[in-house]
């Protein structure tokens, strides 16, 4: 078995809904049910690499059941047979990759100074290092504390603390050598520019409970309308409020890959070449993941790492 790690960065807000309506917001997101943390389903996650499939392996246009050979044995078809009578069956077949969620790793939100900061926690930071193995020091801040690096731009000139949209929060300046550490353990996870050149210096590591906080209330809440394209006016009775996970936000999956379930398949078939190609390390490609595809949304930068 191999597995790989798959980034995410959203270039632009991102809605993949919950269907279910919570107080004034009718479409939210989708979250965690114990942590409130926003998240990707698994399921969107391979409808998603599916579709890149198709465009890869030359079936651009297909739907449904009419998929290229090799996204069948990577993530799982429905071959349709004739049985001894001439009767059509259909014989369903098992992937071999297994997609976990997309989790939250780094969550925007504003700064007084700096202009916006990616917040995490310890909690975040220890399941990112329980899914991919990967070590360094959790910093463990207290409540309303942040732990930033030394060189950090969001800090307020002369004062021990940075400002996230109301709230103020002390810093530690004991702990800012692991937030360095935090910082160049991460650094790598993005192919994303900004996040490459600015992370240390916009990274603030929170206590669990207030990023629990930022990521329930920090979101963004839009309100929309239906028009009528004949008299380009509302409708009437079709305003919603739809919510969104910011642009700049990072998420994290991990693609386990198993020997081909399929039967026939080839000897010679990689499956972790197949994955490689579906999702190349040089000039990675952009997936839309989510609704509103149309109005540009869920566009989210991908990196592709195979872990030890």
């Amino acid at each position: 078995m191999k597995r790989h790690l798959l980034t995410l960065y959203t270039r632009t807000p991102l809605h993949v809904g919950s269907g279910t309506s919570v107080d004034v917001v009718d479409l939210p997101i989708m979250r965690e049910r114990i942590t409130g943390f926003p998240v990707i389903p698994s399921t969107s996650l391979k409808g998603v690499l599916l579709q890149r499939g198709r465009e890869v392996w030359n079936v651009p246009h297909a739907t449904g059941n009419d998929l290229p050979e090799q996204a069948k044995i990577l993530f799982g078809g429905i071959d349709e047979t004739k049985n001894a009578n001439g009767e059509k069956e259909q014989k369903s077949n098992a992937g071999c990759v297994q997609i976990m969620e997309a989790k939250i790793l780094a969550f925007p939100v504003r700064s007084l100074a700096g202009c916006f900061a990616w917040l995490t926690c310890p909690a975040v930071l220890e399941r990112y290092q329980r899914d991919t193995g990967k070590k360094f020091d959790v910093p463990q801040p207290g409540k309303d504390q942040a732990v930033v690096t030394g060189d950090c731009a969001l800090t307020i000139p002369g004062q021990a603390q940075v400002i996230l949209e109301e709230y103020a929060l002390a810093t530690l300046p004991s702990e800012a050598i692991k937030a360095k550490g935090v910082a160049d353990a991460l650094k790598t996870a993005c192919a994303d520019p900004l996040w490459i050149e600015s992370l240390g210096k916009r990274l603030a590591v929170l206590n669990d409970e207030n990023f629990q906080h930022f990521v329930t209330t920090c979101t963004e809440v839009v309100a929309r309308i239906a028009i009528n394209p004949a008299t380009r006016t509302n409708t009437g009775g079709a305003l919603f409020n739809q919510e969104n996970v910011p642009c700049e936000a990072v998420f994290y999956s991990v693609l386990s890959v198993f020997p081909p379930r399929r039967n026939g398949v080839a000897a010679d078939f990689n499956a972790n070449t197949k994955l490689a190609e579906l999702l190349p390390a040089q000039n990675p490609p952009i997936l839309q993941i989510g609704g509103d595809e149309t109005t540009g949304h869920g566009l989210c930068e991908t990196k592709r790492e195979e872990l030890p």
